[in-house]
């Protein structure tokens, strides 16, 4: 059973007549006729009367046609709520790391719900390695990630570069490196990027990997270092407005200062109208 066939059945129904259907359908008489036969054959019950070359529905066929009705304008309002249109609506599932979710997006999803309030907008937050499974998994549209990514299933496409600094509660005059390696290096979320690439800065100056302890947030973390617990590395966006007195910020050394953030989304995803203006709006364009 196909929509072609229902389509079919419907104009049968309504015109009484298998020429009349062909004709309003553009279609020869032949193939109507092969339709409706094949799907008396799927359903196994006759659905027309045929006499005098006139048609009418049996019962069975009466009892179909207001649910072909349904399922008719039910695919049409789905073909409908796909389609590329100049008005976005529908649903938009963006995911991003904290590090953007807090700093970059609140001012570009207000901005969206304002622009556009019929998408039904959603944000998941959740560390890189965690954006990437749920892209590659289809849960969501797109997703702002450390890059670069480099998966083949994936595109990206460039957004910023973020600033990373190492926060702990020594000043510029007391800090050295030796001091904090016995420290914990703290994060709020576990695989975090941020302190990969400065244990890697530390492997590659032939210091011994810092231990690292989760603490559930973000101002859980900076209270901890601020009361002497540990140390840890974040993009300065993400500390500027937060720091205290007893907090300092020290660059990371070349070339592990920046890292990139980039947007990213299956290769094979049909772009949305509510996704290509998300991206226009968020400034994301294709290099």
């Amino acid at each position: 059973m196909d929509i072609k066939s229902l389509e079919v059945f419907k104009a049968v129904a309504i015109e009484q007549s298998i020429t009349k259907a062909a004709e309003k359908l553009n279609y020869v008489q032949s193939n109507v006729t092969a339709r409706i036969q094949r799907l008396e054959q799927e359903l196994g019950v006759p659905l027309l009367y045929r006499y005098h070359k006139k048609i009418s529905l049996t019962p069975a066929g009466r009892e179909l046609l207001p649910y072909v009705n349904k399922l008719l304008f039910d695919f049409e309002e789905a073909i409908e709520a796909v389609k590329l249109s100049s008005t976005p609506r529908g649903s938009l599932h963006i995911g991003a790391m904290e590090s953007t979710a807090t700093t970059r997006l609140p001012i570009i999803f207000s901005r969206y719900h304002k622009e556009f309030p019929s998408v039904d907008l959603s944000l998941y937050m959740a560390p890189t390695v965690d954006q990437v499974n749920a892209i590659l998994n289809y849960k969501i549209d797109g997703a702002f990630v450390d890059g670069p990514i480099l998966h083949p299933e994936i595109i990206e496409y460039p957004v910023l570069e973020e600033s990373l600094v190492l926060i702990t509660s020594y000043s510029t005059e007391t800090f050295h490196i030796e001091s904090i390696l016995h420290e914990p290096l703290l994060s709020s979320f576990a695989h975090c990027t941020y302190l990969g690439i400065w244990q890697k800065w530390l492997a590659d100056n032939d210091f011994a990997p810092m231990r690292v302890m989760e603490y559930g947030t973000l101002e859980g973390v900076l209270k901890c270092v601020e009361n002497g617990l540990g140390v840890t590395v974040l993009p300065i966006s993400m500390v500027e407005s937060r720091m205290q007195d007893k907090l300092n910020c020290h660059p990371l050394p070349d070339p592990h200062r920046t890292v990139p953030t980039v947007f990213i989304m299956r290769r094979d995803s049909y772009m949305t109208s509510a996704l290509s203006k998300f991206m226009e709006l968020a400034g994301i364009t294709d290099l």
